[in-house]
């Protein structure tokens, strides 16, 4: 059997021996980086974004790693045993990686009714252990400023449109609307003070970042479920994760059926 390292070093010397398609934007050595190869090594977050300055670093990078790579071929750093050993491990990674992805991908879409029937059959999974808050809130730096902001909302006011105006906390751009929380996800001050008002009460509750104008807006309580809205990516991933379990099960199955495989257990206990 031809050695898997040696299969991959022909396909990269085959690749480096391949006349280049497309316009040439860099060289080293024999090396060649087309526009087309450059456009794939952009960022699918970023395409349409990159800018010319971008892919001049881009190319020089490139130019930089092909000096480097082609160094170390010069110097036989690719005929060491323990250098031919971790490529081998990685080129397994990758390639289970490429594998278990591809199986996945068919599978990758959740729809409504999924979420719906995973919720209605496993309910129980999304029970309350502590109680939640939900809160809207108005941050500001001084005493002065929250007495300001105050009196604006006690003018009617529309509370969301205040936040974004004057609330320092990133919540300014949902209106102030932080969302449901637990008491470990924020500081004791605030949990204690949003805890002891009443539901749609303005409240001045002071922390160490400031003075926080909090209104709130529903308490659930522990031993209740929560509500599917605030579960669905939750219930999606779990979803996801059952799926790609069973696929990864039952390919198991069939190729151990093709392919023996066994584990010497007693030499795992008495190792010599």
């Amino acid at each position: 059997m031809v050695p898997r390292l040696l299969v991959v070093a022909l396909s990269l010397l085959a690749a480096c021996n391949r006349a280049p398609v497309g316009e040439v934007v860099a060289r080293v050595g024999d090396a060649v980086l087309t526009a087309q190869e450059l456009e794939r090594r952009v960022p699918i977050h970023l395409e349409g974004q990159v800018t010319a300055d971008h892919r001049r670093r881009m190319v020089e990078s490139w130019v930089e790693e092909q000096l480097l790579y082609q160094e170390a071929l010069t110097q036989k750093v690719d005929e060491d045993h323990g250098v031919n050993r971790r490529i081998d491990q990685a080129v397994q990674v990758i390639l289970t990686a490429e594998l278990l992805e591809r199986l996945f991908s068919e599978v990758s879409t959740v729809s409504e009714d999924d979420l719906r029937a995973y919720y209605s059959e496993r309910s129980d999974v999304f029970v309350r252990d502590v109680p939640e808050l939900r809160v809207r809130q108005i941050l500001v730096k001084g005493r002065s400023d929250a007495s300001r902001v105050r009196k604006r909302l006690e003018s009617g006011a529309m509370f969301d449109q205040v936040a974004r105006e004057e609330s320092i906390d990133a919540s300014n751009e949902m209106g102030g609307d932080v969302g449901y929380f637990t008491e470990d996800r924020v500081a004791p001050e605030f949990w204690s003070g949003c805890d002891k008002a009443k539901i749609g009460k303005l409240t001045l509750v002071r922390t160490p970042l400031g003075y926080h104008l909090i209104e709130v807006l529903d308490r659930k309580e522990a031993g209740t479920v929560r509500e599917l809205l605030n579960v669905r990516d939750e219930i999606r991933q779990r979803i996801l994760t059952d799926r790609r379990e069973s696929i990864r099960a039952k390919m198991l199955e069939e190729i151990r059926n093709r392919i023996p495989a066994s584990i010497a257990y007693d030499k795992l206990e008495n190792p010599s």
